[in-house]
């Protein structure tokens, strides 16, 4: 019959078939490709968040939408010596902060920001939960009942509906900083006394903004005060005697 000899010929080759359906592939060819990229970025985001709770060198404590802890990791073990096991659905993040401080916090934000502020996790997240980048140093208490001080990040973690859904709190051991300023300000005090002691007055120069700046005891050699001195530095070579004034003039 005529019918069956007058095949289609698009349908007759399928290797024709195939290659002409080559180039009506890109579209869905992007779309593989877009996909594939997404799971890469997903996998190099969960590499990236697996090494964050993963990591000893900081605590990571995320928390549900109430402030139960929810992840606590191993650098928040090891700061503060409770297992996971032991705060994860039990305990918010205020239980291990020093209450007096977390009471001053609320009391402080409620002036700033004229509402009333709860005393406990709401203390610790109120400006995170407001879109407010929020860093502060607070004073942890370990499981042992010693403490450290501690800079702690908070976040406000949202849904695609944009629903605080938990809050991540990020904390370093300030202790090492905190040591350094102490050991900083008992050298500044020792120093301030030896001068005292000794008659010495220490100044410094800006040469740029010819700007002096003198310590207390300059002042008091000088016999005037703060307000009297302009902190230049004409103001200072005026007060020398003028027999010395060129030979300070050139040293300087």
């Amino acid at each position: 019959m005529s019918v069956g000899s007058h095949s289609n010929p698009a349908v007759k080759n399928g290797a024709n078939m195939k290659q002409e359906a080559i180039p009506h592939s890109g579209p869905v060819t992007a779309g593989i490709i877009t996909e594939v990229r997404r799971e890469e970025a997903l996998l190099k985001a969960g590499t990236l968040q697996r090494a964050i709770f993963e990591s000893a060198n900081f605590s990571s404590i995320a928390t549900d939408a109430k402030g139960v802890i929810q992840i606590f990791n191993v650098g928040a073990e090891r700061m503060l010596g409770y297992t996971a096991a032991e705060v994860v659905n039990k305990i918010t993040p205020a239980e291990i902060s020093d209450p007096q401080e977390v009471i001053t916090r609320a009391k402080v934000l409620s002036g700033d920001f004229f509402t009333p502020i709860k005393p406990g996790f709401e203390a610790l997240v109120f400006k995170a939960s407001r879109g407010i980048e929020d860093i502060y140093e607070l004073t942890y208490i370990r499981k042992d009942g010693s403490r450290f001080p501690a800079v702690v990040s908070v976040t406000a973690l949202r849904d695609a509906h944009d629903t605080i859904i938990g809050y991540l709190l990020i904390g370093t051991d300030n202790t090492a900083r905190k040591r350094a300023e102490e050991f900083s300000q008992q050298m500044s005090e020792r120093l301030s006394l030896a001068t005292r002691a000794g008659g010495v007055g220490i100044w410094d120069y800006d040469v740029l903004n010819n700007k002096i700046d003198w310590d207390e005891q300059m002042f008091r050699l000088n016999g005037i005060t703060r307000d009297e001195f302009g902190g230049a530095y004409e103001a200072w070579l005026a007060g020398i005697h003028p027999d010395d004034r060129q030979r300070r003039d050139q040293e300087i």
